[in-house]
């Protein structure tokens, strides 16, 4: 059974106590260090955006970095399918040629 520790994240520089599964602190603390990365940049950007804007729209900016690893994994499947489809083609053709020679022969 897994034991529930509290880490203290800080966040666009507020201290929050998050509990996560025992082992996963380091994966927490990277979540927290990506947020934090994003928050930088888009407070580089603008100096001006209040706190619950500047979190929405990193949010809205991690979310979206989400959808495009799912969509390029969904692309590298498609392609993968594809290319498995012509390469049966290609040996089906192949044999179909070995046939239509056999049949001219005769």
């Amino acid at each position: 059974m897994s034991e529930t520790v509290t880490v203290k994240i800080k966040i666009n520089g507020v201290i929050y106590p998050i509990s996560c599964m025992s082992g996963e602190e380091d994966r927490l603390e990277k979540s927290s260090k990506e947020v934090n990365q994003v928050i930088a940049d888009l407070s580089n950007i603008s100096e001006n955006v209040g706190e619950t804007r500047l979190l929405a729209m990193t949010s809205l900016i991690l979310a979206d970095k989400l959808i495009e690893q799912a969509n390029n994994k969904a692309d590298n499947k498609n392609q993968n399918q594809i290319n498995e489809l012509i390469n049966w083609l290609e040996k089906a053709t192949e044999r179909m040629n070995k046939v239509a020679k056999l049949l001219e022969n005769k």
